[in-house]
């Protein structure tokens, strides 16, 4: 069986360029496919053709041309095709690939994974060139369904799948999630072209070459507005603080990386393994910068692991506070206690630690003066930077479903999950939420500009001459790029930053 793994393009609105990423899914899927020998190829279509923008209007489609994926396919002529759909936003560029593989290849199976297959594979099965979802966790699931595909035996009898048959769309029951995270090969990343990866997210990294790393999947928590359970279910899972730092390792080794991005849910949940993670990376004198941009479990963090976090490399930490309102963080269902919140970005501060805070605004019941709370908490908060999201929404999340019982939605609610919406809420328009997002960027920018004057507070920060060039960087880089999203007319949306 010839197997082919695709990250699509991605369309956006406006003219943002978009950094790619290593597609971390799809690598785990060909390393676990590989190790019981199956030949697989990974084609990621944004990386590959990130320099290639086409433009149509206000939207701009960044990825290789549907010329490029077309030969690519008809070359490799694969039985399989898994297309990694991890946002809802993008699920028309997924479209696209699946039309484009039927178009060469007819009698190739064509398999959806990801986020949003997870959610709504039902619709994902109505177009007529999706022929599987997988649902949950893919490693196992697509490896016992090319197994099955290649004995032609009945795809009934695989757990964690969706698929079509006699004109209908069933669904088989879930697979149990992995327990033993550590009994997975790492990614295959010699199937991507990691060169493509060294100048994501360059406006805020410290080093290239970096990549991403995964050490953890899951979370307790249920944040009303969170997808993750989709395909990690309710529980936390953390690979051993031995594999972690193996890994790490053998990136500086292989690929000469010295930037890391874990991009964990909640990578210090398991306080202990956190320390031996630190303390692993300090003991082997790994020299790597880390950062963890998906956020980090403030509760979790004392002046102690702080240390231990700066020390073994962490420059960087991103706190996903959502609000600073204490109805809406009930509502959320992450309830924090603000002034522990304000202690650990104090001590993360003092420590040289660059802390950014992330918040939400555009909850059904949230009021302006809740919001006015938000942009009133994130600039007492005493965090360096902040990111204002609207809210996004997509099936299969709590609060798209209280948007639909509040009868909130757009009559056709795909527009509800496009990059460009900000639906009305109880009490504010879409458009109102535009404006306050821009007032939070402008009051924001306008007082810490003020407090970055302070020789104090940046020379707790710039203890090397790397950790100078960075503040330069931000400095010349971070106020033009704020700026531009308060005159941007319809801002940044929540699903394409914080996917």
């Amino acid at each position: 069986m010839r197997i082919l793994l695709i990250y699509p393009p991605i369309t956006t609105y406006g003219p943002a360029a978009v950094g790619p990423h290593p597609p971390l899914g799809l690598a785990y899927i060909a390393a676990f496919l590989e190790q019981n020998n199956y030949e697989v190829r990974i084609l990621d279509a944004l990386a590959l053709g990130g320099d290639n923008v086409q433009t149509n209007g206000n939207y701009n489609r960044f990825g290789l041309s549907e010329v490029n994926i077309t030969n690519y396919v008809r070359d490799f002529a694969p039985d399989i095709v898994g297309i990694s759909v991890m946002f809802t936003a993008f699920v028309n560029d997924a479209y696209d690939v699946a039309r484009v593989v039927k178009e060469v290849c007819p009698t190739t199976t064509v398999v959806f994974g990801g986020a949003h297959a997870s959610i709504n594979p039902e619709a994902v099965l109505e177009d007529k060139n999706v022929d599987i979802a997988v649902q949950g966790e893919g490693e196992a699931t697509f490896l016992e369904l090319v197994k099955t595909l290649e004995t032609k035996r009945d795809i009934s009898e695989v757990t964690g799948v969706t698929f079509k048959k006699g004109g209908k769309i069933l669904s088989n029951s879930p697979r149990p999630l992995i327990a033993d995270l550590d009994s997975l090969p790492f990614p295959a990343r010699h199937l991507l072209p990691m060169e493509a990866y060294n100048k994501s997210d360059s406006l805020f990294t410290m080093r290239q070459p970096l990549t991403s790393m995964i050490t953890s999947r899951g979370c307790p928590r249920d944040c009303c507005f969170c997808s993750i359970h989709s395909v990690w279910g309710h529980s936390w899972r953390g690979r051993g603080a031995k594999s972690v730092v193996d890994e790490l390792e053998h990136l500086t080794q292989a690929y000469s990386i010295r930037e890391v991005h874990f991009l964990d849910d909640n990578i210090s949940l398991n306080k202990k393994r956190m320390t031996e993670i630190c303390d692993a990376i300090i003991d082997r004198k790994i020299d790597i910068r880390w950062t963890p941009p998906n956020g980090i479990a403030i509760w979790t963090l004392d002046r102690e692991l702080l240390k231990k976090i700066k020390r073994s490399g962490c420059y960087r930490l991103t706190f996903g506070i959502e609000s600073g309102n204490p109805e809406t963080q009930k509502f959320i269902g992450k309830k924090l206690d603000r002034e522990r919140v304000k202690e650990v970005i104090r001590n993360a501060n003092s420590l040289g630690l660059w802390t950014l805070c992330t918040f939400i605004i555009g909850f059904p019941y949230e009021t302006r003066e809740a919001i006015y709370d938000t942009i009133d908490f994130a600039i007492d908060s005493g965090t360096d930077l902040a990111l204002f999201y609207r809210l996004g929404l997509w099936p299969g999340i709590p609060v798209y479903e209280i948007f639909r019982k509040e009868a909130l939605l757009p009559e056709d609610d795909s527009q509800a999950y496009s990059e460009l919406a900000a639906c009305d809420t109880k009490f504010l328009k879409g458009e109102e939420l535009y404006e306050l997002q821009r007032k939070a960027y402008k009051s924001f920018l306008t007082r810490r500009l003020f407090s970055f004057l302070n020789p104090l507070r940046l020379k707790r920060k710039i203890r090397s001459v790397e950790d100078l060039r960075y503040v330069l960087g931000l400095a010349t880089i971070v106020p033009g790029m704020l700026l531009n999203m308060i005159k941007t007319k319809r801002g940044v949306s929540s699903q394409v930053l914080r996917g």
